[in-house]
């Protein structure tokens, strides 16, 4: 770990703070594209490494420094109507201190995802663990609610889905996860190499993060990337349609549950979607 790293780090928490969380994960969605467009077509990209997924838009260190930014404005500045809201940049907030916040959550962000990434006994996707791992922190730092949340007036928490919304999540997640994997086939079909392959996750994830340019635009359309991406990922691992399927099924459907035990009741936000891809494909590089 250089000095450089850290300096970098911060500033891209700082940024990631200037231009919101959701703003910045697009940003990374975008340039995931482009290097999954390349990676397919067989085209070396050095970049992934350093741009969509590193300081400059990596979410580990942008998108939880945002979010834990946010929380910072709310409940010690009092500048967001909502210590969750994650769609508002907070450069406009005129308050230097918001953003030298998020700047110390990119060096966290970076540590966490140095410390994990180092070690082989437990593979999985290590950015989300990392914004996972920096959100619970934040929720202990900036928040008072715990972890799971602290209900109004003595009530008793609601975590388990509904019926209706096991149905319409799952129903969902079984959709985009088969379109994801027949994308997948086709593109096999028509002949893009095994090893090409290996890249299309990160399109797919590119693809569902771009998307949420849409919900930044005010429209109410679902989160997808904690779906889409484990679907590719696991179907590149097992060749099995059913198997990715049912992945994403689940983390439809765990998505909802995610956001019902750690964002209802709670003063800060943690991302469900990061905790769902950080545990599907903990589980699915302990299987394949």
């Amino acid at each position: 770990m250089e000095i450089l790293s850290i300096i970098v780090a911060f500033c891209g928490g700082f940024v990631g703070a200037s231009i919101g969380a959701i703003p910045a994960f697009i940003m990374t969605g975008f340039f995931a594209i482009i290097s999954g467009i390349l990676g397919l077509s067989g085209i070396s990209d050095n970049t992934l490494g350093i741009i969509a997924f590193g300081p400059f838009f990596g979410p580990h260190i942008t998108f939880a420094a945002g979010a834990a930014a946010a929380a910072f404005a709310k409940n010690r500045r009092n500048k967001l109507e909502s210590s969750q809201e994650i769609l508002t940049p907070l450069f406009g907030k005129n308050d230097p201190a918001i953003l030298l916040v998020g700047g110390l959550y990119g060096i966290l962000g970076y540590i966490i995802w140095y410390l994990i990434s180092n070690q082989t006994v437990l593979i999985t996707d290590f950015p989300a663990v990392s914004v996972t791992g920096v959100l619970i922190i934040n929720r202990y730092v900036l928040g008072n609610t715990g972890i799971t949340g602290k209900p109004l007036n003595g009530q008793k928490k609601v975590w388990k889905p509904t019926t209706i919304e096991i149905i319409h999540h799952g129903l969902f997640g079984a959709v985009l996860g088969l379109l994801v994997i027949i994308g997948a086939k086709q593109l096999i079909g028509v002949g893009i190499s095994e090893e090409n392959m290996k890249i299309y996750p990160v399109l797919i994830f590119g693809i569902s993060a771009f998307s949420l340019i849409f919900l930044q635009a005010g429209w109410s359309i679902p989160i997808t990337h904690h779906i889409a991406y484990p679907a590719a990922a696991v179907y590149i691992m097992s060749g099995s349609i059913v198997v990715a399927t049912i992945f994403s099924t689940l983390n439809s459907i765990g998505w909802v549950l995610a956001a019902k035990i750690f964002n209802t009741d709670c003063d800060t936000y943690i991302d469900p979607p990061a905790i769902v891809i950080a545990t599907s494909l903990l589980i699915a590089n302990l299987v394949f």
